[in-house]
């Protein structure tokens, strides 16, 4: 069976929008998109946000594009940093901490990959946006609390993959095995804490691994969640005879053109109980579940 993403998203995008109507009525609120690269796939993504933010009622403004036209309205104050060229690690940081004190700013993420002036500086960067708006939960602050239970928050993947296992009725992982393959701070890392918290026995693995040790993870396990973006990782060697399991693909690339996941899925289909399609499956529910992020920390933290 296919786990399609779309109607998912459609029934969160419904109650997002009634949430912002609620707690961001007065229109004098944004979510900062900080996006200083020039990746081609990053820069439609960025402008996906900003559009989805639109239709949700909430305005985005993306730093870091002095060649692009933005509508600003009452924000028009935001103009000099929004078009500005940055171009060193100073003036990036000096940004943050304007956004950081701006009380109409509700939300803000850094847009990855970084380009090369900011790579080696990446981790004082995401640690350096204050907890209350960070709705990437990049600097692993929010994670930590909502582990402890002291809060309640994911970041936006694992939220993404949870809300769809929720909704096809998947989503209880108490003593469940579950096998997560690529173990980065944006989907990897707090996707195994959040199965942990659901009660699931988690194994992770990553390049330090060998292929045997994957396969052979994956093979015992009920669930398998793979993010590594390695297009095709995932084949019928790491699925076992028993047609019982539960595939998610979290990777996305190109192949001779179209879309694909890290998952084979022409290899696989047929050997397992469930999948997600690449594209359809996680990837509608992503942007959803980012600003879903911001609702989240006002309902955790209270007006900023």
């Amino acid at each position: 069976m296919l786990l399609y993403g779309k109607p998912v998203a459609e029934l969160h995008t419904q109650k997002l929008k009634s949430d912002i109507g609620t707690y961001f009525s007065d229109g004098k609120h944004y979510v900062a998109i900080l996006f200083f690269g020039t990746n081609s796939s990053s820069a439609v993504y960025v402008r996906n946000k900003q559009a989805f933010a639109q239709k949700i009622g909430l305005p985005a403004f993306i730093f870091g594009q002095e060649h692009k036209e933005q509508n600003l309205g009452i924000f028009e104050d935001l103009s000099e940093d929004i078009v500005r060229r940055y171009e060193n690690t100073d003036q990036v940081f000096c940004l943050i901490d304007r956004l950081n004190l701006d009380e109409r700013c509700v939300g803000i993420m850094i847009q990855m990959p970084l380009p090369d002036f900011l790579k080696h500086e990446r981790d004082r960067l995401v640690s350096a946006v204050n907890e209350k708006k960070d709705i990437d939960g990049l600097g692993g602050g929010l994670v930590g609390k909502s582990f402890a239970d002291f809060i309640s928050f994911t970041p936006a993947t694992p939220k993404a993959v949870m809300s769809l296992l929720d909704y096809y009725e998947l989503g209880n992982l108490k003593g469940r095995r579950v096998a997560i393959i690529g173990q980065s701070i944006v989907v990897g890392k707090p996707l195994a804490l959040e199965c942990l918290k659901r009660g699931a026995i988690v194994q992770c693995f990553d390049i330090s691994n060998t292929e045997q040790e994957i396969q052979e993870g994956c093979q015992q396990a009920e669930y398998i969640f793979s993010g590594t973006g390695v297009i095709h990782l995932v084949n019928e060697n790491y699925v076992n005879k028993e047609k019982n399991q539960i595939l998610v693909d979290i990777g996305y690339g190109h192949l001779n053109g179209k879309a694909a996941g890290d998952i084979d899925f022409e290899s696989v289909e047929e050997k397992v109980k469930y999948i997600t399609p690449v594209p359809g499956g996680v990837g509608p529910l992503t942007i959803v579940s980012l600003f879903e992020n911001v609702i989240s920390l006002r309902k955790n933290y209270g007006k900023i």
